[in-house]
């Protein structure tokens, strides 16, 4: 921050120009100059903006009713008076800085609260069983979950396997996987090697906009190319769950829609998640100032 500021200050300095009777600006303003233009930089190195024939502080300047001249004099009187550390006015940037970030942090907890909120209103379950047996190689189809009618949006799949000690069959797996529009591709292959013992499995699988998925297949029995009939599966599943959670912008619609008649949030909730949304407006003026602490 100490560099920063540095160049800031030789860049203020090096931007003034001409002769006139000078004004000295308040500290606590100067503060605030510093701070418009240290995000003016900031803007300015992010965007990539050749900046050698743009007069970026002037306008800045002009919006507290100073000159680049009156920067520069203000910069130079300093260090003839005793009383005055210019390290204070640094000090007041790095407050505006920090108060901002505070409320940024606010804002983003609410709004983050309020997502969250919605998206656990707006999730379902779209497959649930609570125990499925396998001992038989008849029993294969048991051991396999589908999803049909895929959505925009995240598939969280969840289930408890224990695979029995008499069974002795090896390089048996467990996928998630898509099937597209088309019912012959398979994507998004994910699983591991089904072992011995209780087991948990947990996969999370997004769907954006436009890919073409129709199902969501959930394989606990999957032994790749193999030659001959399949083993007998002693297999017990618990608790299979797949949850449908719709794309955050859709759950907060819907949590609004149903906030008219049910009143879930109060009016004070309301009110700080729009401030949180709306946007900031512009550092005022030497009229209208921001109060001083």
């Amino acid at each position: 921050m100490k560099k920063a500021i540095a160049i800031l200050l030789v860049a203020l300095m090096a931007t003034a120009t001409g002769c006139r009777r000078y004004k000295v600006i308040p500290d606590r303003t100067l503060g605030q100059i510093f701070h418009d233009a240290m995000l003016t930089n900031a803007y300015v190195d992010n965007q990539g903006v050749n900046i050698d024939s743009l007069n970026i502080y002037e306008p800045i300047f002009a919006r507290y009713g100073y000159t680049t001249a009156d920067v520069q004099y203000t910069l130079e009187e300093f260090s003839r008076r005793k009383s005055a550390h210019l390290s204070d006015v640094a000090e007041y940037m790095i407050l505006l800085f920090d108060r901002e970030a505070a409320e940024l942090k606010r804002q983003v907890a609410v709004l983050d609260t309020i997502d969250n909120v919605a998206q656990r209103r707006a999730r379902r379950t779209v497959l649930h069983d609570t125990m499925v047996r396998a001992s038989r190689a008849a029993d294969t189809a048991l051991l396999r979950f589908v999803v049909d009618s895929v959505r925009t949006g995240e598939y969280v799949v969840s289930a408890t396997y224990s695979l029995d000690s008499l069974d002795k069959a090896s390089g048996r797996r467990y996928r998630v996987y898509w099937i597209c529009d088309d019912s012959t591709e398979r994507i998004g292959f994910g699983g591991a090697v089904i072992k011995g013992g209780e087991r948990t499995i947990r996969h999370t699988l997004q769907v954006k906009e436009g890919e073409p998925k129709a199902q969501l297949v959930v394989d606990l029995n999957h032994f790749g190319v193999r030659k001959g009939p399949l083993p007998a599966t002693r297999m017990t599943v618990k608790d299979i769950e797949v949850t449908y959670t719709p794309p955050v912008g859709e759950c907060v619609e819907a949590l609004y829609r149903d906030q008219l008649p049910v009143r879930i949030f109060s009016d004070s909730m309301i009110r700080m998640i729009e401030g949180a949304k709306a946007p900031q407006a512009p550092a005022a003026g030497p009229e209208g100032a921001a109060a001083e602490p």
